[in-house]
């Protein structure tokens, strides 16, 4: 039997990153929660995850945005799809944000799970989460 296929969702808010965790496990995903930058550096490298969904904001060492630039620099890296969320005002997250890659979307803090798992199918296909659901 094939594993599931890996996301890493990296928040320092608990209810968040549950959220997230138990929507995405819902749709048969393994799912692994990072609390800041440096644990999903870490932890990236390890599972080499098929989508990665950062906070940009986090304590301790660096960003979201440090994190995407720091695993792009790896060739297995280079088309990472990455969901950025938060809650930072838009004019702030776009000037930090590299909206320029089209592996990346900003997402703005709080998110509909329907906008989520449509931003995940824009960026993967139909590989993680297969078709939407017809209305």
């Amino acid at each position: 039997m094939a594993l599931q296929p890996a996301v890493i969702v990296v928040d320092d808010e608990p209810v968040i990153a549950e959220m997230l965790s138990e929507a995405l496990e819902k749709q048969g995903l393994r799912v692994t929660h990072c609390h800041d930058a440096t644990q999903a550096f870490i932890q990236t490298q390890g599972l080499r995850p098929a989508l990665l969904i950062t906070d940009i904001m986090m304590p301790a060492w660096g960003t979201g945005v440090d994190t995407y630039k720091k695993l792009r620099a790896f060739p297995r890296f280079k088309t990472l799809p990455v969901i950025f969320l938060t809650g930072l005002k838009k004019e702030q997250a776009e000037r930090l944000v590299p909206i320029t890659d089209s592996r990346v979307r900003l997402l703005h803090k709080p998110v509909s799970l329907a906008v989520l798992m449509q931003t995940i199918r824009d960026l993967t296909g139909d590989r993680l989460l297969g078709p939407a659901p017809r209305a």
